[in-house]
């Protein structure tokens, strides 16, 4: 009877034991399933172990998914550590180079340990790698353990699991990697799928198309309002029977759709140039390329450059060609007619001297047009170099105020300027020359219908310097463009008045390079611009911005 029973007792922990390690199991497919981070992941499962095997310390090691050393992922308790080089807490190592050293370890240490590894088809044989390795330890003190069970029962689904979650984890990754360079480029970048249906906008085409990511998928002729180019006729060419009776630019994508192309096989297109169509109607031309991508079935994408900015620079380069070659031709004209003058007729003294000084004012005149086109070219290329030193700001205005007072068409400047104003930090010339230039703008846009007011205040550590006029003033709409270069106002166009659109741009540049910045100001009538300048201190302000380099005095 007592061997019966014990029989018995026997089949029921047997039992009760199995019971155990389906449950065991049960938890840890639920872990592996959880989704959970890696290491997240390494944890949970390291616990789960040390739980149903007894065991009080543990560790548990995995590999990259390229390959490589072993690397501590979860630890538990504490092994002694047997090589010093590469002790990690508790004298786990933080690293091991392979499953043999891992063995290795345990052998040294006294603990229990298997490793996880995966099996691939290579073909005519199965490729085994080292995915992991897990390590159970018992204290010398504690009671003698049994053999684990559980561990080697599910190390293949440990290995299948944490290299799944790996993966996952490096794609996650990957998404995230595409995602950013995708929503940081400035080109549009659009991806359609098989059936030409948008899939994908990056920021810069949601913005370009005023398209919310929310609206997709849509078609690509919805989206992109593509445009197609008419032959001598009117009619579209490549248009199907269905279209013929659309106007030109306003079909929707027949056998000519470059998307079309490439996902019939076509190699990729480089550089088309066509114009869409924003979300407000607005025609957007652009330079498009084209590829399918590498999966069939996957869909094509269409890296867009916006070409709006690039043709609105080459609209004011030409603006500005015609307005220097105005500039230019008014004084050689001059110059020519003056030497002609002297030449031909018999002048006398007082008409020689008039023609004499009329060659000089249109030399001028052509010295600080081509002064000006320079300090754009040194500018753009680092080449002007600041010479910085204190100096006093109400001298400084005042002279180059009395330079303009007397100059022909100027009206009355008038001077706010403290005497205590401190010194600034600057290189004088330049100074002085972004003055002129403002001074001329003020002369040439405000005319005389009032004084212009030259002004100077100390501001947060700053000099503010104003020049204002009394003329119809800037729009608010330019406010900004106008530091552009090249740029030219509305007004300017209109009244045809003279000039090249590189005075305040130079000013800007300028200024910045001084570390102040410049801006218009927001006034009811007139024109106001103002900028700041460093105080001169002890510790010298370090240049903040713009394309020029600084020598000490």
């Amino acid at each position: 009877m007592a061997a019966l029973e014990a029989d018995r007792w026997r089949s029921f922990e047997d039992a009760q034991r199995e019971a155990d390690t389906m449950f065991a199991q049960y938890q840890l497919s639920q872990l592996l399933a959880s989704g959970a981070a890696v290491s997240e992941m390494a944890s949970a499962v390291l616990d789960e172990l040390l739980r149903h095997d007894g065991a009080p310390e543990g560790a548990l090691w995995l590999t990259p998914p390229g390959g490589g050393p072993l690397v501590l992922m979860a630890s538990v308790g504490e092994a002694p550590d047997v090589r010093e080089e590469i002790a990690g807490p508790g004298g786990i190592p933080r690293t091991l180079p392979d499953a043999a050293a891992a063995a290795a370890w345990c052998r040294a240490t006294g603990w229990v340990g298997v490793t996880l590894e995966e099996s691939r088809d290579a073909g005519a044989t199965f490729e085994v790698r080292t995915v992991g390795f897990v390590a159970l330890g018992w204290r010398p003190t504690g009671p003698s353990p049994e053999p684990p069970h559980f561990l080697p029962r599910v190390r293949h689904e440990l290995a299948i699991a944490f290299r799944a979650a790996q993966l996952r984890e490096a794609l996650a990754q990957e998404r995230a990697t595409l995602s950013a360079i995708l929503d940081g480029a400035s080109d549009a970048i659009v991806a359609v799928d098989e059936h030409r249906m948008v899939v994908r906008l990056n920021r810069a085409a949601s913005t370009m198309l005023d398209v919310p990511p929310d609206d997709l998928p849509a078609p690509c002729v919805d989206l992109l309002g593509c445009r197609r180019a008419a032959d001598p006729h009117g009619h579209a060419r490549g248009a199907s029977r269905q279209e013929e009776g659309r106007p030109a630019g306003q079909l929707r994508c027949g056998s000519r759709c470059p998307f079309e192309e490439v996902l019939a096989g076509a190699p990729p297109i480089a550089g088309r140039e066509q114009t869409i169509i924003g979300h407000g109607g607005e025609e957007i031309p652009v330079v498009v390329s084209y590829a399918r991508m590498a999966d069939p079935g996957a869909g094509a994408v269409a890296v867009m450059h916006d070409l709006r900015a690039a043709r609105a620079l080459d609209e004011l380069r030409s603006n500005f060609v015609a307005a220097v070659s105005h500039d230019l031709r008014t004084p050689l004209a001059l110059i020519s007619a003056y030497v002609d003058t002297l030449l031909g007729l018999d002048l006398d003294e007082a008409a020689r001297r008039r023609s004499v000084e009329g060659i000089g004012k249109a030399a001028a005149r052509l010295t600080a047009l081509v002064n000006e086109i320079l300090d754009v070219a040194h500018l753009e290329s680092d080449r002007i170099a600041l010479r910085r030193r204190p100096t006093p700001l109400d001298t400084l205005i005042a002279r180059v105020v009395a330079d303009f007072a007397d100059a022909p068409g100027m009206p009355p400047i008038e001077l706010a300027v403290p005497g205590d104003l401190p010194a600034a930090y600057v290189d004088a010339d330049r100074i002085a020359q972004v003055l002129s230039n403002l001074l001329a703008n003020a002369a040439k846009y405000g005319g005389a219908a009032g004084p212009v007011q030259v002004r100077a205040r100390l501001e947060d550590g700053s000099v503010v310097v104003s020049v204002e006029d009394s003329g119809e003033g800037i729009d608010p709409a330019e406010r900004e463009q106008v530091f552009e270069r090249f740029y030219r106002g509305r007004r300017a166009q209109r009244d045809s008045v003279p000039g090249s659109g590189l005075g305040l741009y130079v000013c800007r540049r300028l200024v910045e390079a001084h570390g102040g910045r410049i801006w218009v100001d927001d006034r009811a009538s007139g024109a106001s611009i103002s900028f700041t300048l460093p105080v001169a201190t002890t510790a010298r302000p370090r240049r903040s911005r713009g394309p020029v380099r600084e020598e000490r005095p």
